[in-house]
């Protein structure tokens, strides 16, 4: 008893002539009265006797009009609500908002028109708040995140280069960590930060206790002040992209690969049965 023969059924209650009803419907009579008779069929009884104007219901087809009417109503809704595209909230932190997701929403909605989305930028604590109480459907992150209803995944992981005007002692060759002195850093973040904790326990492993003359909350401010040589910094390489492409900064990988800045997405278990959400979690996947 699917949902096209019941609107047959309805269809010829409605018109009170299968002629008329399969003109409604824009099918051919043949196809229609196939229809009816396979729910017949199913229903174990006729539905309409013949009259001399069209056919009208039998006790049986009644009884089955407003379960009919029911169904094909909640059917309709159902389909309905799932063909709606729902907003998607998403929470990330100030420098993913401003360097990747520009890029990666604007791109996903030239693949898929319908899609809309509130975003939010947010601390890590905010972010996890956000998602275990259904206020954020996803978060980009910085740093892993730990809690048995949240699932996680990562994305490639950016390099954290030491960055430099090109007027530096430093932008041709970086002298080793015994050099390193007093040099001036401007860092992005405060000292509680995963990303900041990154930079100072790699530097300390290397016997560097940075000479810190500001702390920034934005990629943009501490770009443009080592830009007019106010000091030197380290910064995840994409967010430098620009900049060195143009001469503007210089870098260097003194890592050697080894201090990165992963990035990771998160969100409620149960989310991986919505297929539609699953859909924009592997666009970003593939994307990043």
């Amino acid at each position: 008893m699917d949902k096209e023969s019941l609107e047959v059924f309805l269809t010829i209650a409605h018109h009170g002539s299968i002629n008329r009803a399969a003109q409604a419907l824009f099918l051919a009579q043949s196809t229609l009265t196939h229809r009816l008779k396979q729910l017949e069929r199913q229903i174990g009884s006729p539905l309409f006797v013949r009259t001399a104007s069209g056919v009208s219901l039998t006790g049986e087809g009644r009884r089955l009009l407003p379960i009919a009417a029911n169904i094909v109503e909640q059917m309709r809704s159902f389909m309905k609500q799932k063909e709606q595209v729902k907003s998607m909230t998403i929470v990330a932190g100030k420098a993913f908002v401003a360097y990747e997701l520009p890029r990666l929403i604007g791109e996903y909605r030239q693949a898929n028109p319908g899609f809309t989305c509130y975003v939010r930028s947010t601390l890590y604590e905010e972010s996890l708040s956000a998602l275990l109480t259904g206020t954020a459907d996803i978060a980009f992150l910085g740093s892993e995140m730990y809690h048995p209803h949240i699932h996680q995944e990562f994305l490639p992981s950016d390099r954290i280069l030491l960055v430099m005007a090109p007027e530096h002692p430093w932008a041709s060759r970086f002298p080793g960590f015994a050099s390193w002195g007093a040099q001036e850093m401007i860092l992005f973040g405060n000292h509680t930060a995963p990303y900041r904790q990154r930079i100072d326990h790699f530097l300390a492993r290397n016997g560097v206790f940075p000479n810190v003359i500001m702390e920034l909350d934005s990629f943009s401010a501490v770009k443009k002040m080592v830009e007019r040589q106010l000091g030197i910094t380290m910064l995840p390489e994409r967010t430098i992209l620009r900049e060195l492409a143009e001469g503007r900064l210089v870098a260097h990988d003194i890592a050697e690969g080894t201090l990165q800045r992963p990035t990771l997405i998160a969100y409620l278990h149960q989310k991986k049965e919505d297929e539609a959400f699953q859909q924009f979690v592997q666009w970003i996947k593939d994307a990043y």
